[in-house]
This record gives structure tokens, C-alpha cells and sequence, in this order.
């Protein structure tokens, strides 16, 4: 009889430890949205053509940019390898002389990639310094709101140089594109 006491007792004991592993497992699954499953995406070698309206000058002023970037990629846990992305910016004073604007307004970009998903980001933190030879980098900071690799992080540097600099004193700079666009979305 006490074999089969004991033996009850074992069967009591495991019987809670399981209902208390499921349960602290259920509360585990609510806490983690299956969509929040981490990626890896590297972009390092890219491509971005930035158009400027009105044409930058030597004479700061408000500056509408349409901005298209391309990447290619690698990820060990998405499959991606390349992704592209349009977007609009604005800067309040904008101009071909040296200077560095930060923060830059928050800007919302989605970028398409080959295996037809996207990662919605908004980089909240944007810093853009323009070097006195009319090189531009833009740092910017955020987070993926939406698709792949939600919640993560993401960064995103830009260097473009300004390859004709009389153009800001003959009508001005109309377009820059980049020799260095790398995004990195990574797990917080």
C-alpha cells in the first residue's frame, strides 16, 4: 500500500509541474507575437538617388527630397538578398554649404524585398552632415513597425557625395547619388 501511496503522490507532484509548465508556457506564447520572430538583414553594399526641389544652392531654403534607395543584402534566417525603397523627405533649410541637421523630421520608409516580403521602419532619429566639399552622410535610427522584422532595430547610413560643385552656383544641385547606403535591421 505504500508503494501505491507514493506512487500517487509522484503522479500528483508530476501532474502539477506539467499544468504549471503549460501554464507559464501559455502566458510565454501571449507575450511573443509570432510575428516578432527575429531577422537578420545586412545591407552593405547600396545605392540611393536623392533629388532635390527646388535645386540646392548656396542659399539655404526649404527643400523637398524624393529619395529611392537599393540594397543588397544578405540574411542567414529570411532568405533576403536585395530590397529597394522610395520615399519622401522635407528639410527646412537646405543648401549646398557645410552644415549638419539633427534631428530631421521622422520619416516612414518601406522597403520591398526579393522574396516579396517588406519591413515598414520609422527612423524616428535622423542626422544629416554636409562637409564643406558637399559630402553628405545621413545616419538615422529606428524601428520596423510592420513585416519582417517587426520590432526590431534599424540603421541606416547614407554617404553622398556632391560630385559638381558649380552646379550650386550655375542653377543649382539637382540630384546626389550615393557611393555608400547600408541598412542593417538587427533583434533590440
Amino acid at each position: 500500500m505504500r508503494v501505491k501511496k507514493q506512487h500517487g503522490q509522484h503522479h500528483r507532484t508530476v501532474s502539477a509541474v506539467v499544468a504549471l509548465g503549460l501554464g507559464a508556457t501559455g502566458v510565454l506564447a501571449l507575450a511573443t507575437p509570432a510575428s516578432a520572430t527575429p531577422v537578420d538583414i545586412t545591407c552593405l553594399t547600396g545605392m540611393r538617388n536623392t533629388a532635390y526641389t527646388p535645386s540646392l544652392t548656396y542659399t539655404p531654403q526649404p527643400t523637398n527630397l524624393q529619395i529611392t534607395d537599393n540594397f543588397s543584402c544578405t540574411s542567414l534566417l529570411s532568405g533576403v538578398s536585395s530590397g529597394s525603397g522610395t520615399f519622401s523627405a522635407y528639410a527646412p533649410s537646405s543648401s549646398c554649404l557645410a552644415s549638419v541637421q539633427s534631428p530631421l523630421t521622422s520619416i516612414t520608409t518601406t522597403y520591398h524585398w526579393n522574396t516579396g516580403a517588406s519591413s515598414t521602419i520609422v527612423f524616428a532619429s535622423s542626422t544629416a552632415v554636409r562637409a564643406a566639399n558637399g559630402t553628405v552622410t545621413v545616419t538615422s535610427v529606428g524601428t520596423v513597425t510592420a513585416g519582417l522584422g517587426v520590432g526590431q532595430a534599424a540603421t541606416r547610413v547614407t554617404v553622398e557625395p556632391n560630385l559638381d560643385l558649380a552646379a550650386c552656383l550655375d542653377g543649382g544641385l539637382s540630384e546626389t547619388n550615393s557611393v555608400v547606403n547600408s541598412l542593417v535591421i538587427a533583434p533590440v
